[in-house]
């Protein structure tokens, strides 16, 4: 018999309310239901679930269960956490000073919350996103950040009234009055951007590094509860006892969620890769990509990747029903490119091979690089690495995503391996780190070590393939990256982290696409991007290590099946490192031995939800490696920008350039 799981939860269901006609039916049904599932399914011990029901669901009883966690010695280093809550959401508008991208702060509705507002801080309030935030933060530093944080709410509706007056339906969520107010004793201790290169030390837990989030619906959504049970905790539970948590990662969940009316549930985190209630990350050599089969086309199907992605032309897939590869259907190949989508015709192996069937969306593995997918890489004339270089070229051959081994330095390589000894180095060629200084990697490897050798030029390749990724004349071009110092407010959290915000008397040092540091002013440094566009776009930031070619996300919108919700709204900006946005600070070092390092942020835009966390990778030098007209559709458009970040010792009073 298996042994019994080590997840510890808190599980939260609110039907009754002390004020009046808001009550539900459903939420204490789908807090019972996620009990039973634990207990039974994923075998948790009853003694490691809190339940709490309707009058034990105050706001003080909640935050209190949540630093209980943290303090309950049983619970073990990356222990699973799960929090869920099923109840009532609400908004109201943000104290003076605090950064929200629509002037809201959210909250989750308890029990004794009263829906007029109160000045008593402890009965009547909210349990504000930012306080959950900051509860979340401690608790991730106590445990681990292997928390999951499902909320089966929204945050504004009708209570439980509908449009068409349907008994069987009911909205959860409640309008707040315009006069409602939040009590200002709830706001101590909390950062005005708390709500939900390195990491800035002591924010390494914060934000959307701390938990996963999965949420009933996306902002402006209603979350809805039918025949006494919510819509979106009843298709969780029956996705999660089909396809077993162990073969699902978070987004894996959310996009194989049924399609619910009205509502896209969504997936935030920046653990989003993970499989659920586990840390361990799913492969992200093994990028698996939705295919479905043309509606008007034998042997066409069609690739939810595209340009933006990385396809190239002639890219070769491999197909798979499911994501667990049990067996392929058929090898597909890119025939033409869109910005999202790429069309594929069916490649027989043999003369009287048909196209295969594809009822419903199946899953698509890259085996073979398509046209201009490689980077250019010159090797040293040297016996000892001639192996190497025969690696390589068989790669090649094989169509592995890889190289294109040019002649000579002459041939603008983007790397060069040389030998220096008995090691091999790795000489930068891109002429603004040249430019800087930075003209060679500080890490060597053993010349008689082949893999890692080979490892590191992996790595290398898809470094630069995705540095140089940018799109081809799109219209994109009207947002703005600013950097800025962060500076200290002399206020501090309950857990002792400073509160920071931009310097007012500091400036954007984002000047000509190049940003200036001095890592012995030891500051830290936060973004913001703005959407100076009349239209909704998506962004994904990360920073390219030029060093050790690793790849760091430093935003990623969350994800959904169908419909994401927007990182910058027409005209209005997002904050990184100190914003609404969840993220965290970052500073900037040397290693030991540099005078220069030089880093670039790389952003990618677009006006469709696109999935870039298959872009991230750790430095291969690290250890850890593993009949009326109908209106014409609105163009789907995806750009770049990329700003190099120069880091150098001693640069107070140096011109920036």
């Amino acid at each position: 018999m298996a042994s019994p799981a080590p997840l510890f939860a808190l599980v939260i269901g609110i039907d009754k309310y002390r004020s009046d006609r808001i009550d539900l039916s459903g939420a204490v049904a789908d807090a019972d239901a996620v009990n039973e599932f634990l207990q039974k399914t994923l075998r948790v011990p009853t003694g490691q679930i809190k339940n709490l029901r309707n009058e034990e669901a105050t706001r003080l009883t909640i935050e209190a269960a949540i630093k209980d966690l943290g303090n309950n010695p049983a619970i073990k280093k990356d222990d699973p956490i799960l929090i869920y809550y099923a109840g009532h959401g609400a908004e109201a508008s943000a104290p003076s000073g605090w950064s929200s991208t629509n002037g809201k702060i959210q909250m989750l509705v308890p029990h004794d919350f009263i829906t007029n507002g109160s000045d008593d801080s402890e009965r009547g309030q909210g349990v504000l996103d930012m306080r959950l935030s900051r509860l979340l933060a401690d608790l991730a530093a106590k445990k681990s950040d292997n928390i999951t944080v499902i909320l089966d709410c929204c945050h504004s509706g009708s209570g439980t009234r509908t449009d068409d007056d349907d008994l069987t339906f009911a909205v959860r969520g409640i309008d707040l009055p315009e006069t409602y107010t939040v009590a200002q004793d709830l706001l101590h201790g909390i950062e005005p951007d708390a709500r939900a290169s390195v990491v800035a030390k002591g924010f390494e837990k914060t934000g959307l590094l701390s938990h996963v989030l999965l949420s009933a619906c996306k902002h402006g959504q209603e979350a809805g509860e039918r025949d006494g049970r919510g819509v979106f905790t009843s298709a969780l539970l029956s996705l999660l006892r089909e396809k077993g948590v162990d073969k699902l990662t978070y987004k894996d969940v959310i996009t194989s969620l049924p399609d619910l009316h009205a509502q896209d549930p969504q997936c935030e985190g920046v653990h989003q890769s993970r499989y659920l209630f586990n840390s361990k990350v799913a492969s992200s050599q093994r990028e698996l990509y939705p295919i479905r089969a043309s509606s008007d086309t034998p042997g066409k199907y069609i690739l939810e990747a595209g340009e933006a992605h990385g396809i190239t032309k002639n890219a070769e897939f491999a197909v798979f029903a499911d994501r667990s590869m049990a067996s392929a259907l058929g090898t597909v190949v890119v025939a033409n490119i869109n910005a999202f989508t790429s069309s594929c015709k069916f490649l027989s192996a043999r003369d009287d091979e048909t196209p295969f069937r594809l009822a419903a969306p199946g899953y698509a593995l890259q085996t073979r690089v398509g046209e201009d997918q490689d980077v250019r890489l010159f090797v040293e004339p040297n016996e000892r690495l001639l192996g190497i270089f025969n690696r390589i070229a068989n790669e090649m051959q094989a169509g592995k995503r890889g190289f294109r081994l040019v002649d000579s330095r002459d041939d603008e390589p983007h790397l060069v391996v040389a030998a220096d000894g008995d090691m091999v180095r790795f000489e930068i060629m891109d002429k603004l780190c040249r430019d800087h200084g930075l003209t060679h990697m500080p890490f060597g490897v053993d010349i008689e070590d082949s893999d890692a050798l080979h490892r590191i030029l992996q790595s290398s390749a898809d470094f630069y393939w995705y540095l140089r990724l940018s799109s081809k004349g799109s219209p994109l071009a009207g947002s703005t990256l600013e950097c800025m110092k962060l500076k200290e407010t002399g206020e501090y959290t309950d857990e002792l982290l400073e509160v920071l915000m931009p310097d007012r008397d500091g400036h954007n040092l984002n000047v000509g696409s190049v940003i200036m540091v001095d890592v012995d002013e030891e500051a830290i440094y936060g973004f913001k991007i703005t959407n100076t566009m009349s239209v909704p776009l998506y962004v994904s930031m990360f920073y390219f290590d030029v060093s050790d070619l690793s790849i760091s996300s430093y935003y990623q919108p969350g994800s959904a099946k169908n419909n994401a919700d927007v990182s910058l709204p027409p005209g209005e900006s997002l904050a990184i490192g100190y914003g609404a946005s969840g993220t965290v600070p970052h500073m900037y070092t040397l290693r030991k031995g540099q005078a220069v390092d030089v880093g670039f942020l790389k952003l990618f835009f677009s006006t469709k939800y696109l999935d870039m966390s298959g872009i991230v990778q750790e430095s291969p030098f690290t250890e850890s490696r593993g009949g009326e007209r109908a209106a014409p559709e609105s163009r789907r458009l995806w750009a770049t920008m990329c700003v190099a970040v120069v880091q150098k010792k001693g640069r107070k009073g140096a011109s920036r350039g």
